[in-house]
């Protein structure tokens, strides 16, 4: 199964989801609780300290591992 991403907002969104539903050739899902695609724990803690700026800062590729050792 593939999943797109569609502004509903846009004229051209719109325009596509509508389609879709003439169609009926997908599944138009409403929210990513809906689909069963919401992120484990492990990745809401990433995010959250991500934007906390809890975040490992390196120079290059070699700095990156001397850090995460």
């Amino acid at each position: 199964m593939t999943t797109i991403v569609i502004n509903e907002k846009t004229k051209k969104g719109r325009i596509i989801l509508d389609l879709i539903r003439e169609m009926g050739v997908g599944e138009i899902i409403e929210s990513a609780k809906e689909s069963g695609h919401i992120p484990n724990d492990a990745t809401l803690k990433a995010i959250q300290e991500a934007k906390e700026g809890k975040t490992i800062k390196c120079a290059d590729f070699d700095d990156y591992l001397s850090k995460v050792k």
